[in-house]
């Protein structure tokens, strides 16, 4: 089953974390390399930004967002998905960079980038999405795929919110024979010990 793409701006939040994913054959294609990289993914979004006005700097921090992003929706799957602290540490030590504002001017408070690069803007404008989305229950929905050899972030859209995998032909097929294995091994092992007791 395929999944249908965050309703807007979360799936910019979303696009920016599948900048890397695993495969499932294993290691990850790493769609941010480079500043220049960068510069494109922000061109693709809307944010006009010339390769060669991305700093390293730049890079580092939009790293850091990406990775502290993936380690927050990872809480929005099940207990069996593991939280990466390291990568909510990094995003907490980068967030005084990109500088948000509070502003009280429309009906609800709401986080806004403050003056900065268009970089960093960017980057302070998708934390700051994640607060009308909790608060419209769509922030929850989006998660990171349970499979540890992937981990892209998807939208779950189903009636009650319990997917856990971004693709159920592939994901949640791997995982299931790997359950599947897994079960047969135990059970070739325990008929194996009472085996050799019945011999001893």
């Amino acid at each position: 089953m395929s999944r249908a793409d965050a309703p807007a701006p979360l799936d910019v939040v979303q696009d920016l974390v599948n900048t890397w994913f695993g495969r499932l054959s294993g290691g990850g294609d790493e769609g941010l390399q480079s500043p220049a990289d960068l510069a494109r993914w922000c061109r693709k979004h809307g944010v006009a930004v010339m390769d060669e006005a991305v700093t390293a700097r730049e890079l580092e921090l939009a790293l850091a967002v990406r990775e502290g992003l993936r380690a927050a929706l990872a809480r929005h799957n099940d207990a069996a998905q593991p939280v990466d602290e390291a990568a909510l540490g990094k995003l907490e030590e980068a967030a005084p960079e990109l500088g948000l504002r509070v502003s009280l001017i429309d009906d609800e408070p709401a986080l806004h980038p403050q003056d900065g690069s268009p970089v960093l803007r960017m980057m302070a404008a998708l934390l700051g999405a994640a607060v009308p989305a909790a608060r419209d229950r769509t922030w929850h929905r989006l998660k990171v795929c349970r499979e540890p050899r992937c981990r892209a972030a998807f939208y779950d859209g189903s009636r009650n919110a319990s997917g856990v995998w971004c693709s159920m032909s592939a994901c949640g097929t791997a995982a299931k024979q790997r359950a599947f294995v897994e079960r047969r091994r135990v059970r070739n092992a325990a008929r194996r010990a009472a085996g050799r007791e019945d011999h001893a």
